[in-house]
């Protein structure tokens, strides 16, 4: 009885330190770097890749203005086949 107890004490010690590195490991990788990255106001968190990424407006990229309107955004002068408009034969 005194050996079942002891290798159930190592089972339950050995989960124990397992799942604290677990939980340890988790705020590392995810939960402290999100945080410093949410801090900054110019970047956003990618989970996926688990990188802090700065954030560049369509506008820097394209040089278009910000205040200009859409283009291409009135259908009726579309030309061409399309699911709502199919071509007839």
């Amino acid at each position: 009885m005194n050996r079942a107890i002891n290798r159930l004490k190592i089972i339950f010690v050995g989960i124990f330190i397992a799942s604290i590195v677990g939980v340890f490991g988790y705020h590392y990788l995810w939960v402290w770097p999100k945080a410093r990255c949410d801090a900054r106001q110019d970047a956003a968190w990618a989970g996926k890749w688990l990188k802090c990424a700065k954030v560049y407006p369509i506008e820097n990229l394209t040089g278009r203005p910000a205040n200009l309107p859409p283009i291409n955004t009135d259908t009726s002068k579309m030309e061409g086949p399309s699911v709502r408009n199919p071509e007839k034969k």
